[in-house]
């Protein structure tokens, strides 16, 4: 697709988290790559299997690494990652994970929490957003 601006390419990943609303895992455009609403899906049920905080980071990372994939980037391209969770006193779990992902250099980030991640009855603790380098 092309805008005004220029093109726009909205892609999938086979294999990735699937997302319960009508949106893509990703769009890249204007030298970016813009990933929607990662959780930490399995891949193989749709479902978040994880309970606790630092399994579903772990599998929103897999999900990032396997959607960035598919754009041709990677973990090392993101820039700036949206972090939101249902209870911030769990953000030491989630340092955890995220030194796990990005020992040096990690990109910018910002955490918050809300309220639910907006699919009743999921068990979702951690949503992101994140954009990365377009290769």
């Amino acid at each position: 697709m092309t805008s005004q601006r220029g093109r726009k390419e909205v892609f999938y990943a086979q294999g990735s988290h699937a997302h319960s609303s009508p949106i893509p895992e990703g769009v890249k455009a204007g030298g970016f790559v813009f990933l929607s609403a990662l959780r930490g899906v399995d891949p193989k049920t749709q479902r978040v299997e994880a309970d606790d905080m630092e399994g579903q980071a772990r599998q929103l990372f897999e999900n990032a690494k396997t959607t960035l994939a598919a754009a041709g980037a990677g973990l090392g391209d993101i820039v700036k990652v949206a972090v939101y969770v249902t209870d911030v006193s769990e953000r030491a779990a989630f340092n955890k994970v995220w030194a796990e992902y990005f020992p040096q250099d990690p990109p910018a980030r910002f955490l918050v929490q809300v309220l639910d991640m907006g699919v009743p009855g999921d068990k979702s603790k951690v949503l992101c957003d994140i954009t990365a380098l377009a290769p």
